[in-house]
């Protein structure tokens, strides 16, 4: 019996204690322990901070130090390579601008160059008589007739035609034949020499093909 009365007891008393303190607390009110402040150890420069002009001061001092004045040989070399490469690629440009420009002028010029050619082909295509195939059979059988007749008469016929028909139509005659021609009109008068030689510088310019 006694037994179990005990644990019963010992709550009780344990369940008052609780009471008791917690109303102590309440009363005069709880302040937590202020923590101590921590000791500020100084330290030479020496053992912690390396580079002028900060050497030989405290950490302490080196707080206060503007962030400007400090120096690392690192970060020097690193701006003094970026600043040569920077260098570098500027001078890089310039020349890359140089070579542009002259790329430039010579592009120009040799459009220029083009250009005439092109002229030139085209003014020499314009000179150069030359017999479609339309007419191939007409020119010939022209020339075959004309080649039959007396010079004399052939150069009053050629006077009245067209000179281009003219020189279609003698290209597809002899070397002696055409000369005769050419001879024929030289003597007729100024205007037929004229022709003649008008006949003679175009002459050279056609195409040689096989004659009948």
């Amino acid at each position: 019996m006694k037994s179990a009365i005990l644990p019963i007891v010992a709550s009780l008393i344990g369940a008052l204690l609780y009471l008791a303190v917690t109303a102590v607390v309440l009363i005069k009110g709880y302040q937590p322990p202020k923590p101590r402040a921590p000791r500020a150890k100084s330290t030479p420069e020496s053992s912690v901070i390396h580079g002028a002009p900060l050497a030989g001061k405290t950490a302490d001092q080196v707080a206060d130090t503007p962030s400007w004045n400090f120096f690392n040989a690192d970060v020097d070399t690193l701006v003094t390579a970026l600043l040569q490469r920077s260098n570098s690629f500027r001078l890089r440009q310039i020349e890359l601008d140089e070579l542009a420009q002259r790329l430039a002028v010579e592009r120009a010029e040799l459009a220029s160059v083009t250009q005439s050619v092109a002229r030139l082909r085209d003014d020499i295509d314009r000179q150069v008589i030359r017999i479609q195939e339309d007419e191939v059979v007409n020119v010939k059988r022209l020339a075959k007739t004309y080649a039959g007749m007396e010079p004399t008469s052939v150069a009053k016929i050629v006077a009245e035609l067209d000179e281009k028909l003219v020189v279609k139509i003698m290209s597809q005659m002899k070397d002696d034949q055409m000369g005769a021609i050419l001879d024929a009109l030289a003597k007729t008068d100024a205007r037929s020499a004229r022709l003649a030689a008008n006949l003679s510088d175009k002459l050279r310019l056609v195409p040689t093909g096989k004659k009948p």
